[in-house]
């Protein structure tokens, strides 16, 4: 069995900006690897440069999220005040927000980091939020745990590849909703220059799969893990 750190947290409001969207701003249903991996810097109290650099411990932290309940959604619009010459314009664009979520996120490595991070986590050096620092969020549960073998069967995930280009059978359960999975491409890391400025790294294929949608994925890729009931694969390996 493979020893994990499991972290249980809510948040009224969040939003993770899908990286092509501009004008209107769609989210992500669940963080993508780096905001996981980013908030966990964040307790430890590392900049982007400490973070994102070669010799990170973070470079080889696996990472894992499922989401435990459904979140309400809402689409809100933000104005940006740009400056062209000597005039100043107000640009609008529609955000997409999503209200009460409850995630868990699952780290996984060397068993002295992970107990760094657990006490990071339980009195963490800045504040912990999910992309913006408005988005605050609370720790409900925190605790080191253990991983077995699972089953091929994911809700409610984030998986590494497209799902639609592997061979999966929908699981009917009572009440399914057939909501599609959301297949993005996105940074499994940055580089931060000496500007301070992040460039995406290791881009890869992730499908985010709705709560109310079952699946069962025969994949060698997507090999499955078991904690606390749910089924789930690591995202950044």
């Amino acid at each position: 069995m493979e020893r994990v750190l499991r972290i249980v947290i809510k948040a009224p409001e969040v939003s993770f900006r899908r990286p092509l969207d501009h004008n209107y701003q769609r989210t992500l249903p669940m963080p993508p690897p780096t905001t996981v991996l980013g908030i966990a810097g964040a307790a430890v109290g590392l900049s982007d440069q400490e973070l994102w650099g070669p010799g990170s411990p973070f470079r080889r932290t696996k990472v894992a999220v499922w989401m435990d309940t459904e979140p309400g959604r809402a689409r809100d619009m933000w104005t940006l005040l740009k400056i062209k010459g000597r005039k100043m314009e107000r640009s609008p664009y529609m955000r997409e927000l999503l209200f009460f979520v409850r995630y868990t996120l699952i780290y996984g490595g060397d068993e002295g980091f992970l107990r760094r991070l657990l006490h990071a986590f339980r009195d963490p050096v800045y504040p912990l939020s999910l992309g913006r620092e408005d988005e605050l969020v609370v720790v409900e549960d925190i605790a080191l745990d253990t991983v077995s073998e699972g089953e091929p069967r994911f809700r409610g995930t984030v998986l590494r590849g497209d799902v639609r280009q592997m061979q999966m059978r929908v699981v009917l359960n009572p009440g399914i909703r057939f909501e599609p999975p959301l297949v993005e491409t996105l940074p499994l890391s940055f580089v931060v220059d000496r500007k301070r400025i992040r460039h995406p790294e290791h881009p890869a294929t992730l499908t985010f799969l709705p709560l109310g949608l079952e699946v069962e994925i025969q994949h060698p890729r997507v090999p499955a893990l078991r904690c606390q009931g749910r089924n789930f694969t690591w995202i950044n390996c």
